[in-house]
């Protein structure tokens, strides 16, 4: 998500004169790994997208916040690393302002963000269906989770507009500069600010680990019972099963864009390595998210299947509630 130059660029790397275009080996290595990476990203999260707008009975609430998801990632992957990040490494120099460039990284950095949050809305959708299964329409059904998402996005893209609108008016800019293939605020002091992102990575961190670990305690004790029970239970906590390790899998991308942004990102001063983890990373989350949805999504059972049977096959499964079949037909 996030880069910082301001322990790498004292380290060498302007002391020989390069060529930062096309011609340069490793400006267009990089410029053909963004490319085949954010179509490949463009491609995953499309076809969610058209899944959940053709087929009705994806319809559900989950994947309503994939959908959001897959929506973002598609807006990110275009308009930042397609449409901005690879001319400019193949032409080696700006291609718009500095205000229009700080506007299309802040926006769409605020976006992922968002996404981010959805990492909670996530969570306790998993929580609530296998925890307050007679709840789960009432608490996460369609309309309540549209008005989380639409108070959610409006918030980041209201606080970005803000922040941005501020930040430009004093002339400081947020750049993609092809000396290190990444992108990076301005490090001014009147550019300085304190916005929280640690502490906010923190706490998002803490909430979404300790609803999982809930749910994955839960899931366990029902496969730990091994009783016989009714088939309709069985879909149910199937369902749940792959709903949830399709949440954790999306949660660990979280967590390597976060080693990657803050930790390894100073371990060389190498400029493929700035641009291995300060954009291949964060453009391969928005692609590796799209792919990870379409793994799982009810309309790709055959590779669950081919992925989970032999595990489904050899547990049985503990009644969850005495709920109404229509109660237990809205946990997705």
């Amino acid at each position: 998500m996030a880069s910082n130059f301001s322990e790498v660029s004292d380290g060498g790397i302007e002391d020989t004169p390069m060529v930062y275009n096309y011609k340069d080996p490793t400006s267009f290595f990089a410029s053909v790994l963004m490319i085949v990476n954010g179509i490949f990203g463009l491609v995953c999260n499309a076809f969610i997208v058209y899944i959940f707008i053709k087929e009705r009975k994806e319809r559900t609430a989950f994947n309503v916040i994939c959908m959001i998801r897959a929506i973002v990632n598609f807006y990110v992957l275009t308009t930042n690393h397609l449409a901005l990040f690879v001319p400019m490494t193949l032409l080696g120099k700006p291609i718009i302002s500095k205000a229009l460039e700080t506007w299309a990284i802040c926006m769409s950095n605020s976006l992922y963000m968002a996404n981010e949050y959805l990492t909670v809305v996530i969570a306790l959708n998993r929580f609530i269906s296998l925890f307050f299964p007679l709840y789960y329409a009432k608490l996460c059904g369609m309309k309540p989770t549209i008005g989380i998402l639409v108070v959610m996005y409006m918030y980041r893209i209201g606080a970005v507009t803000k922040e941005t609108i501020n930040y430009t008016a004093i002339h400081c800019y947020v750049r993609y500069y092809v000396e290190f293939l990444s992108w990076s605020p301005d490090f001014d002091p009147q550019c300085q600010s304190n916005s929280g992102i640690m502490t906010f990575m923190a706490v998002t961190f803490g909430i979404v680990s300790l609803l999982n670990a809930a749910t994955f305690l839960k899931i366990f004790k029902f496969y730990k019972n091994q009783k016989q029970e009714d088939r309709e239970s069985r879909k149910k906590i199937k369902k749940n099963v792959y709903l949830f390790i399709q949440t954790v899998m999306q949660d660990s991308l979280y967590l390597i864009d976060i080693s990657f942004t803050f930790y390894f990102f100073f371990f060389y001063e190498n400029r493929f390595w700035t641009f291995f983890c300060g954009t291949f990373v964060w453009q391969s989350l928005h692609s590796l998210d799209g792919f990870i949805m379409i793994m799982f999504n009810e309309r790709l059972s055959f590779l669950k299947k081919q992925l989970f049977q032999p595990l489904a096959s050899k547990v049985t499964f503990v009644r969850v509630s005495q709920a109404p079949s229509r109660t237990h037909s809205q946990t997705g």
